[in-house]
């Protein structure tokens, strides 16, 4: 059982990776579009869909990133289905995709979309088989009917009306807690918390699709709190490196400061090599720092006012952008001073001579020091 839970967990995981240029691509695009705007004192770029000048370019511009949004569930069923039956399964798995998103199924609907059509399409391919002049109508004609036909008739009549029903209910109550500010507040430490689980494994994945995929509703804040909580980890561990120098051996020190750059651009998995020294201790510390930090902006009333684009530099594309990076290096500096306290990343430790004390005090001149 552990086995085939891990075999679906890859072919989401392979879903999930083949979408994430699109949407990271198509955010920036409607943020630069809305920050075109935003020079001119335009907040509406709807209003300048039939005019001329550079507001009616940055409009064509923000469609061009919604397009590519609107792909998400299309994409991500698609590729669940590649994942588990290669190009067999693509054709129904990206009209499954499309039938969650006009049901109104949602992202939910996607995945299971995506893992009925490549499961369809494997048993297809297995079970028929035709040999001579005929073998070529299995997969140009018998398997995209087969395929793509039940797929349909699991999307636009069994599963889609009900799967619809329970996405808005989902997205309704999603918006009533960003509407109640404690509410607000629980929803930031769950996202936080799953973010800083496993730094890129499922858990934070799941966490990620929470957030982004109520993008097509309009409903932002929750992807904004997942972006915060997203720098934390390797930025905290990058800065731990430059708090306590001599806590972290040189490949260690190394890897700081590609975790900065890791943290300021939003991959998790450049907390990966920290974590791993000593997990029992670090990955309670990620999951309450990546909380922490997005818990934080929360309180401080980080807001949405266009689709938030991810890292450090995100800051920009939100509301109360002070509040964001508070929170960011409030969480940062969480893992920075608790790293440093509970775990030693020296590979080996030098012998404690004179000669050795006198070379720490002069590290220790440079570096900023944490007495635990």
């Amino acid at each position: 059982m552990k086995a085939k839970l891990k075999v679906i967990e890859g072919h989401l995981m392979t879903g999930i990776s083949y979408i994430l240029p699109v949407i990271i691509g198509a955010s920036l695009i409607v943020g630069l579009a809305k920050l075109v705007g935003l020079g001119f004192g335009v907040s509406d770029l709807n209003a300048y869909k039939d005019a001329g000048g550079i507001l009616h370019g940055a409009y064509l511009m923000e469609q061009v990133g919604w397009t590519g949004i609107g792909l998400m569930n299309v994409l991500l069923a698609g590729f669940i289905a590649y994942s588990i039956a290669d190009k067999s399964g693509l054709s129904a798995g990206f009209i499954g995709g499309a039938l969650a998103s006009s049901t109104n199924a949602g992202f939910i609907g996607a995945v299971i979309a995506g893992f009925f059509a490549g499961y369809v399409a494997l048993f297809v391919k297995r079970k028929i088989q035709i040999k001579g002049s005929a073998a070529g109508l299995v997969p140009l004609l018998i398997l995209p009917l087969i395929t793509v036909g039940l797929t349909g008739l699991l999307m636009s009549v069994l599963l889609g009306g009900p799967l619809g029903a329970l996405n808005t209910a989902l997205i309704e109550w999603i918006k009533g807690m960003v509407a109640d500010g404690t509410s607000t507040l629980a929803l930031a430490l769950i996202l936080g918390a799953m973010i800083g689980f496993d730094l890129g494994g499922p858990v934070n994945k799941s966490a990620w699709m929470a957030g982004n995929a109520l993008f097509l509703s309009g409903v932002y804040l929750p992807a904004i709190l997942v972006n915060i909580a997203i720098v934390i980890p390797p930025l905290g561990y990058g800065l731990a490196t430059l708090i306590r120098k001599r806590n972290f051996s040189p490949t260690f020190r190394e890897a700081g400061r590609g975790g900065l750059v890791m943290g300021i651009i939003g991959i998790t998995e450049g907390a990966i090599p920290f974590t791993l020294v000593n997990p029992l201790k670090l990955i309670p510390l990620n999951v309450v720092a990546c909380a922490a930090g997005s818990g934080v902006a929360a309180l401080l009333g980080v807001h949405d006012i266009m689709p938030p684009i991810g890292g450090l530099y995100g800051f920009f594309s939100v509301g109360n952008w002070w509040a964001y990076l508070i929170g960011a290096l409030t969480g940062a500096l969480v893992i920075g001073i608790g790293a440093n306290l509970l775990v030693n990343f020296s590979e080996k430790k030098e012998p404690k001579t004179p000669e050795h004390d006198q070379k720490q005090k002069e590290e220790d001149d440079f570096d900023l020091v944490l007495e635990g």
